[in-house]
């Protein structure tokens, strides 16, 4: 029988098992005919992602780019020998990690368990023979990936700084420390590009939430101005308000802006809020600014001008004002 897509129900059914991707095998197991098989491929009714993986067309139109290169990953890995991982940007994707710019080409694997060397590459994705230690081998639902900091610092050994910060400081957010990025830079010494992956592992800050906000951090660090701390909590008697980056001493924040998500649900009065938020702010003292995603990545001297100015300035008359870590902030407020 086929189901209203015009396909078997048999073949659905495989699909709808493995998450939009089924095995030429697992049709052949179910009762679907070769022949079928590849009448199906010939009409267009499925579609290859890595030799013997299939799809639905309809999965590949839909999907963003990050999301479609997440799919041929897997497809990658399941066609791929025993003992392989999704490495770099792949295991980043895997992850769900934040991102910059379009993905690869193709899907990036390693083979730590090989006696060969260096690297092959085919159409459906590129595999990398190298000696990865047991403790950065993992697997994200049920697809065999290195672990997320061995992830970044293997593509820092490449990457620009922007990039190699976006993903240092998600791996060190999921992780909630430095230490895994440490450790795994440890032990690629030796590898070419690890005095180049060393330099996002010494700026990376596990309490960035965003890529936005790494965008913004790398502004400041290339304008050479004073360390802020990021997700601080402020407020008279307890945790109130955050601060996506805050310089104490002034008492300047600094917010990645992110108000469009809100602006989806209530416009006015996601306008509101944020209206009352930076006048509560200002109550206690703090000057505040705002930067987008065009700013921040497009013209950052522009944005470090502007914070360089409020830290500059007379600062605002004192009040009461506590801060708490991140960490701190969010134990207190039950999150």
């Amino acid at each position: 029988m086929r189901s209203q897509s015009g396909l078997p129900r048999a073949v659905r059914y495989a699909l709808s098992r493995g998450d939009d991707l089924v095995r030429r095998g697992d049709l052949l197991d179910l009762g679907t005919p070769p022949s079928t098989v590849n009448r199906l491929l010939r009409q267009g009714l499925i579609v290859p992602l890595a030799n013997g993986i299939y799809t639905e067309p309809a999965v590949v139109a839909a999907a963003k780019p990050w999301q479609l290169f997440r799919l041929r990953t897997r497809a990658f890995v399941m066609v791929s020998p025993p003992n392989t991982y999704a490495a770099d940007w792949s295991a980043i994707a895997l992850q769900g990690l934040s991102n910059v710019g379009d993905p690869p080409a193709v899907p990036s694997v390693i083979r730590p368990g090989s006696r060969r060397s260096g690297s092959n590459r085919t159409l459906n994705g590129r595999t990398r023979f190298a000696a990865v230690p047991d403790r950065w081998l993992g697997e994200v639902d049920g697809i065999a990936a290195v672990r997320p900091a061995f992830a970044a610092v293997d593509i820092g050994r490449r990457a620009g700084r922007f990039a190699a910060l976006v993903v240092a400081d998600a791996a060190a957010a999921r992780d909630g420390c430095r230490e895994q990025l440490a450790g795994a830079l440890e032990d690629i010494d030796g590898w070419s590009g690890a005095a180049r992956a060393a330099w996002a592992v010494r700026h990376c800050d596990p309490d960035v939430e965003s890529a936005l906000e790494s965008a913004g951090r790398l502004a400041f660090m290339k304008a050479g101005l004073p360390p802020s701390r990021t997700n601080e909590w402020v407020g008279e008697y307890l945790p109130v308000f955050r601060l996506d980056h805050y310089w104490a001493e002034q008492r300047v924040g600094v917010e990645a802006d992110g108000l469009d998500k809100y602006l989806l649900k209530d416009p006015a009065q996601a306008i509101r809020d944020e209206k009352d938020r930076e006048w509560r702010l200002q109550r206690m003292g703090i000057r505040v600014i705002r930067y987008s995603w065009k700013v921040a990545v497009g013209s950052p001297e522009i944005l470090a001008g502007r914070v360089r100015e409020l830290l500059d300035a007379p600062p605002l008359p004192p009040g009461r004002l506590l801060t708490w870590s991140n960490r701190e902030g969010r134990a207190l407020r039950g999150l």
